[in-house]
């Protein structure tokens, strides 16, 4: 089970919700938390599907394919370089 927290921006106020960790295994596969330097948002991509294979790794906002690894302890807020405080628990998901 993944807990999701919500981080917010202390500068520009910007909010997204993410796993602390930066990644996690759910019943449908490995999801991965990315910043995407196309659209300037964080997005969580469903990796490697379970029974499917690996095709490259695109934004589902945006469709870009620059995507970097993004973690909450070390990431900065996508929209102005800001740091990011945990405000909460969002939700537990499987």
């Amino acid at each position: 089970m993944a807990t999701y927290k919500q981080y917010q921006c202390k500068h520009c106020g910007y909010t997204v919700e993410a796993n602390p960790k930066g990644h996690d295994l759910m019943m449908a596969g490995e999801v991965y938390t990315y910043l995407c330097k196309g659209c300037r948002e964080i997005v969580d991509v469903l990796t490697f599907p379970l029974g499917e294979k690996a095709e490259k790794i695109k934004c589902p906002e945006c469709g870009s394919e620059k995507l970097e690894l993004w973690n909450p302890r070390k990431g900065k807020c996508p929209k102005c370089g800001g740091k990011l405080e945990e405000t909460g628990m969002v939700m537990m998901v499987d």
